[in-house]
């Protein structure tokens, strides 16, 4: 199910929304002024939101739990945590896609039973001579509330389970392969999708 803090550009859609309406107001009943202005209005007071919204933008807060693994990015109007699991030396050649569907199996049977999560598969491959590690992220995200920090408290232990699953899936799937706790750089970077990992937005 598609939640409306998903939708990156929920603004750009709103403001296309109310210049629509305006637009067609203006050409259908150029003498409705009533009208006109209404929607004139409602799009002002949105330009007037959107500008503010965008001027006190905050750069999101990022906390690491070291010990057990798991990023919390506070943004202005969402949570997010995410924990992963690596395999951190992979083989050249070996199919990895008839095990992970054992992984997706087991997590859809915890997502069915506890809705809300999201599974990322992902592949770390470095441009220097590093290892490439190859894993599964967990995430959970929810509308930021007045005590953020209960929000993430029991986000975390939500996830905390979700990541015990997951676990236990990864070293049953694949028996013969080390599965180890994601580095913070290793979780950024997969929830940036590789691309600039200092962009959290």
């Amino acid at each position: 199910m598609i939640r409306l803090y998903d939708i990156h550009d929920l603004k750009w859609i709103g403001l296309s929304i109310f210049a629509t309406i305006f637009s067609l107001k203006i050409y259908l009943a150029p003498e409705d002024f009533l009208g006109v202005s209404m929607s004139g209005a409602g799009l002002g007071l949105y330009l007037i939101a959107l500008f503010i919204h965008l001027s006190s933008t905050k750069e999101p807060r990022v906390l690491w739990d070291a010990e057990r693994g798991i990023v919390s990015i506070i943004r202005q109007w969402t949570l997010e945590v995410s924990c992963a699991r690596v395999l951190s030396s992979v083989p050249i050649g070996i199919d990895l896609s008839h095990s992970g569907r054992k992984v997706l199996q087991s997590m859809y049977t915890r997502f069915s039973n506890c809705p809300g999560g999201y599974l990322v598969f992902f592949i770390i491959r470095p441009v220097d001579n590093s290892t490439t590690r190859v894993g599964y992220l967990v995430k959970r995200k929810g509308l930021k509330l007045w005590r953020s920090q209960s929000q993430i408290n029991n986000l975390s232990k939500t996830i905390a389970t979700d990541l015990m699953i997951l676990e236990r899936a990864m070293r049953a799937a694949y028996p013969h392969l080390p599965v180890e706790k994601a580095s913070f750089q290793d979780i950024i970077t997969t929830g940036t999708g590789g691309l600039e990992t200092h962009a959290l937005v």
